[in-house]
């Protein structure tokens, strides 16, 4: 087996590689089946996944997902783990030619910017539980009054500050985080977001 030479640059692992020099002939196509190649980078928290689809079929074609990555720490194991966002591919790319995916593959290695986890987070891979389920009850439920004074108790400078970027704060919040904030920087936000309603 004549594995497809690429350029992988350092922060990349390779998880598994079966994509070979190999062009899909009538002779060949049964190389052409499940998962060709899997590329992961723990400091980009992304993945590259190449497959043939449909598989084992001479008309089918090299179908590449860029995913993301959520750190996850495994205190049993002592391990930083990630799960892949695979419902929401960050990127896809299809073509029936390998030196075009070759291409492209090479191009992603060296230019696919960070993900960003948006969760908060107590350190890498540990969920902030309480203040995680506060933000996610912000993008499921919007701005609520119930949800303004939880947000207001909890005295977390990122929540705080989702707070004052939502669109629906009233004046009355804004005031109240310009004498209380979190932070120094959550005062000052809220003091120059004040000046606004003026």
């Amino acid at each position: 087996m004549n594995l497809q030479p690429l350029k992988i640059p350092s922060g990349w692992t390779v998880a598994w590689n079966l994509f070979t020099q190999t062009d899909s002939t009538v002779t060949t196509i049964h190389e052409f089946s499940g998962s060709l190649l899997l590329l992961n980078s723990p400091t980009r928290l992304k993945a590259i996944e190449v497959e043939w689809k449909p598989e084992g079929d001479l008309n089918g074609a090299y179908h590449l997902q860029v995913i993301c990555l959520l750190p996850r720490f495994n205190s049993k194991t002592n391990e930083m783990e990630y799960e892949g966002l695979w419902e929401t591919p960050e990127l896809e790319f299809a073509t029936n030619k390998r030196l075009e995916l070759v291409d492209k593959i090479n191009e992603l290695l060296f230019y696919l910017k960070p993900y960003k986890d948006s969760r908060i987070v107590l350190q890498p891979g540990i969920v902030d539980e309480p203040n995680e389920t506060l933000r996610q009850e912000l993008l499921s439920n919007g701005l609520t009054s119930e949800l303004i004074t939880k947000m207001l108790a909890s005295n977390h400078k990122v929540l705080q500050g989702l707070l004052l970027e939502h669109k629906n704060i009233d004046k009355n919040t804004v005031e109240v985080l310009a004498r209380k904030g979190a932070s120094k920087g959550v005062r000052n936000k809220a003091k120059q977001l004040l000046q606004h309603y003026s």
